[in-house]
């Protein structure tokens, strides 16, 4: 969706211009006041606190994303889209970096300036890392898993195959007054002390969770049982090659939407420092 990609980046590339733009005008003027003035612009400058206040401002924008998600009437409003707003999130929040820099005249002052400093630097690496991973991790799981399903109904699916194929394997066995199956015996004893515990999440054996050591596994089984039984072995195999794609896909799935409780709470704490900046910086001007 968002940054990497041809295609992608011909969607921003105005913003990736404008924010080229806007870096190379601030450091411009920057080494403007630098010149006029013999030595490297502070905070208190006027440069500086131009830029501190666009930086500020920024940040501002920036924290507007929560309660745009909180209220969803907000997105309807033709200048709200999400596409303008993520790539504004995107672009003013990676400008903010060289400004905010520049803003300090390359000096970290006291304890305040330099948590705010080292808390705005966390802020922009976590959310680079959460672009990174918006556009490697989708690719990544249609790969991995082309059977998806909901991550929330992962269980409810695995159980419910599960049951269907106890109840074959109980026919196969004989139990509805069919003739048994041979080798169904040998297969059933296995679904029941290894595959199905593994089948419905409540045991994670490391026999059937690698895919090497299950294909192992299921040659052996596949040797034990009688041919009249292969059919319904490689039925449990298919079961299980299945449980492994979806638990490959909640594992992606976690790390694509849980970046996010290190950005928010840093960029909260961001916001806390950057109000008791502003503040002590205004009782001494």
């Amino acid at each position: 969706m968002l940054v990497f990609g041809r295609k992608q980046f011909a969607a921003h590339f105005r913003w990736f211009v404008a924010a080229v733009a806007l870096t190379a005008g601030s450091v411009g003027w920057y080494l403007g006041e630098f010149a006029a003035g013999g030595s490297l612009p502070g905070g208190g400058s006027r440069v500086g606190l131009a830029l501190g206040t666009g930086a500020a401002l920024i940040i501002a924008f920036e924290m507007l994303l929560w309660p745009r998600k909180r209220f969803p009437g907000v997105r309807t409003l033709p200048w709200v889209r999400t596409q303008w707003w993520m790539k504004a999130h995107v672009w003013l929040g990676l400008l903010c970096g060289p400004v905010a820099l520049l803003h300090t005249g390359f000096r970290l002052g006291g304890w305040l300036t330099t948590a705010l400093a080292v808390v705005l630097t966390l802020v922009l690496v976590s959310g680079v890392w959460g672009l990174v991973l918006q556009h490697l991790l989708p690719r990544r799981m249609f790969e991995l898993v082309p059977d998806e399903v909901p991550v929330a109904e992962i269980e409810r699916v695995m159980t419910t195959h599960t049951d269907d194929f106890a109840d074959r394997l109980a026919a196969d066995r004989g139990a509805f007054g069919g003739e048994p199956v041979p080798g169904s015996e040998v297969l059933a004893e296995a679904f029941e002390k290894d595959a199905r515990g593994y089948l419905t999440g409540r045991a994670r054996p490391p026999a059937l969770r690698v895919q090497d050591r299950a294909a192992r596994w299921f040659a052996d089984l596949t040797v034990s049982t009688h041919p009249a039984s292969h059919a319904r072995v490689r039925e449990l195999e298919e079961l299980c090659g299945l449980r492994r794609q979806l638990d490959a896909q909640a594992r992606l799935h976690w790390w694509l939407h849980n970046w996010v409780w290190v950005h928010l709470p840093l960029s909260v704490a961001l916001v806390g420092l950057l109000a008791a900046h502003v503040y002590t910086a205004l009782r001494y001007i």
